[in-house]
């Protein structure tokens, strides 16, 4: 299960976080500049934040394995539809089905979350398997970074859309093969009240996260082709190497979860803090060759805490409520995750990069202050 989970996050990552990858590709495509490049990198990620709760309530409601699948399958056929847009050169239709996309893509994130946490909670293994699956994030951004462009480049952006689309079909087929469809809820029982108060906190830190990282990531290659010079395929290979480097954070960081359960929010806080340190520190050495170093190792740093995230808040809700929680976590999570770039873009395009660093920077350290310490104190271990 925990397999077929990472294929099908993989997948999904690959069209939610590799489409950076091809940002140069894009803009030079549709004669975009910077912000408007922005707003076609985000428009998928506000499409999972407007569907991800309903998906999290009717993966309460009906089974994982549906919900996982019903949701790639038309993933990939949305993302089909804009490879189609994008043969005919069509920005508008490009920009509808990406939104389209991204609003079938939330459903195997959400359910195959309520699954691992179901499998995994009772062993006390659960923070290492968030780990591993959140890992598959920036490994989906990895291979959709070397892969995306060569496809691109080669063959056209139409055929780097299918070639998404045909990982998200197969993955569809591995979930449905792997994941166990048993779990179902009577559609008369009452669900129970989900604890709302306890996990504000965490969902509202997650969203300002979420704004810092993507907002480094989104944007890197625009930054190291743009204000560094750096060559679209030298951008693309550096940003394979900061999702490389992820994966093995993110893993490192979900055994840290299992080894300190009572540190989990402190390791939350601290991979925030040491994020805006670093974006600081490129914003005031910014010409200096070093700041593009700095904001390399933020990029990496900046998606060390994803897994600490689902970790906790599954932690503070029943069985039952886990994927309306999730849903809603995932849905602020896209929707900063849709309104990064675009804001990012703007403070690029109106005022400079350094600017952009700093509010970054900025959004991290609040989002380490609202993650209050005693919001978490029926956290399981």
């Amino acid at each position: 299960m925990l397999g077929a989970a990472v294929i099908a996050q993989v997948s999904i990552s690959g069209f939610q976080q590799g489409l950076p990858a091809l940002g140069p590709i894009l803009q030079t495509t549709f004669s975009l500049d910077t912000s408007g490049t922005g707003a076609i990198l985000g428009v998928g990620s506000l499409g999972t934040a407007v569907a991800v709760l309903i998906w999290g309530r009717l993966t309460d409601r009906t089974t994982d394995r549906f919900v996982a699948v019903f949701g790639l399958l038309l993933a990939s056929a949305s993302l089909g539809l804009a490879g189609f847009a994008a043969h005919i050169d069509s920005l508008p239709g490009l920009m509808l089905a990406l939104f389209a996309t991204g609003i079938c893509a939330a459903a195997p994130t959400v359910a195959l979350t309520k699954s691992i946490f179901i499998a995994f909670a009772a062993g006390r293994r659960m923070g290492l398997a968030f780990g591993i699956r959140q890992a598959a994030v920036p490994l989906g951004a990895a291979a959709a970074g070397v892969f995306l462009p060569i496809l691109a480049i080669s063959r056209g952006l139409a055929a780097a859309l299918w070639g998404l689309a045909a990982m998200l079909l197969f993955a569809a087929l591995v979930v449905y093969r792997a994941v166990h469809g048993e779990r179902r809820t009577d559609q008369g029982a009452p669900l129970g009240p989900t604890p709302w108060a306890a996990i504000a906190p965490m969902l509202t830190a997650s969203s300002l996260y979420t704004l810092t990282q993507i907002g480094v990531v989104s944007l890197l290659t625009l930054y190291l082709v743009n204000a560094r010079g750096w060559s679209p395929p030298a951008a693309a290979t550096v940003f394979t190497g900061v999702m490389v480097s992820a994966i093995l954070l993110r893993i490192l960081v979900g055994i840290a979860a299992d080894r300190w359960p009572h540190r989990r929010l402190w390791l939350f806080k601290t991979a925030g803090l040491i994020t805006a340190t670093l974006l600081v520190i490129a914003a005031l050495t910014d010409p200096a060759p070093i700041s593009g170093i700095i904001i390399v190792i933020a990029g990496i740093t900046g998606m060390g805490w994803n897994a600490l995230a689902f970790t906790l808040t599954v932690s503070l809700v029943p069985e039952s409520r886990v994927g309306t929680s999730q849903g809603a976590l995932n849905a602020s999570l896209f929707v900063a995750w849709g309104l990064s770039p675009i804001l990012t873009g703007f403070l690029v395009e109106t005022f400079s990069w350094s600017l952009a660093w700093i509010v970054l920077a900025f959004l991290a350290i609040i989002g380490a202050a609202t993650a209050r310490t005693h919001s978490f104190a029926r956290q399981v271990p």
